[in-house]
């Protein structure tokens, strides 16, 4: 028992310091990658998914009322660690990342998001 009660601590600790995101939290920051392309925005959903889905199991994505959401959590429960909305108006589609964390491995997530503007 007191094993147990030990490891729920020091999970609570970890979750404590380490931080956790919501979607929410990230749209709230200034975007890293912003851009306007002319392909469609399901195509460019598509594109970043499935280039991220390659090399990441926690992608996510889901419509909303202009577009799509692309989410990427961590392993914690409710620890999203990076976003794209994409939206679409008069044939334009706009693209904004948001993350938190500048850790190695989101250089790759962010090379992806742009290699899918063209």
């Amino acid at each position: 028992m007191q094993l147990k009660a030990t490891f729920l601590i020091g999970i609570f600790l970890l979750v404590t310091i380490t931080g956790c995101s919501t979607p929410y939290d990230l749209k709230k920051t200034k975007p890293k990658i912003s851009y306007t392309t002319s392909r469609a925005s399901k195509d460019v959903m598509k594109c970043i998914r499935d280039k991220w889905r390659e090399h990441q199991t926690t992608v996510y994505e889901e419509k909303t009322s202009d577009g799509y959401m692309i989410r990427h959590d961590d392993v914690l429960p409710g620890a999203t660690v990076a976003i794209v909305l994409i939206s679409e108006k008069d044939s334009e589609t706009h693209v904004d990342y948001f993350h938190r964390t500048n850790r190695v491995k989101l250089h790759r997530l962010e090379e992806e998001i742009v290699d899918c503007k063209e």
